[in-house]
């Protein structure tokens, strides 16, 4: 199961940097002497998370985007993301704008009906 707090998220809703970061920094310099010294260390939170509906993939319903758009614009607001097996705390990347990027798929025109449905990316760490 996918949630993201109390909300239950799209099965075909992608981690799409899932396998691209790792948990440790490094940092090297070289010294006078073209000595290389090599600073490690292990990170315990700021993963990026990037959640993507693909287009004509993954729909979400306006209950959806309301809710998720609820949960972005709460200053400090920390979520649990649940993703299959694992369980992480989230919050939204507010420093990295924009911290959600949702695209109605509906044509805002009165003759054309109302489609429920919203594909696009949300960007947390």
């Amino acid at each position: 199961m996918k949630r993201l707090g109390d909300l239950i998220l799209p099965d075909s809703l992608q981690w799409t940097n899932l396998y691209a970061w790792a948990p440790v920094a490094q940092e090297t310099a070289h010294t006078l002497g073209e000595s290389q010294v090599v600073w490690l260390t292990s990170l315990t939170g700021g993963r990026p998370i990037d959640l993507e509906a693909a287009d004509e993939v993954t729909w979400l319903t306006m209950t959806q985007v309301k809710a998720i758009h609820a949960m972005a614009v709460q200053p400090g607001g920390v979520f649990t993301l649940t993703w299959e097996d694992a369980e992480c705390q989230v919050m939204f990347r507010h420093q990295d704008p924009p911290a959600t990027s949702l695209h109605a798929d509906f044509a805002p025109c009165p003759t054309v009906p109302w489609r429920d449905s919203v594909d696009g990316d949300v960007i947390c760490r």
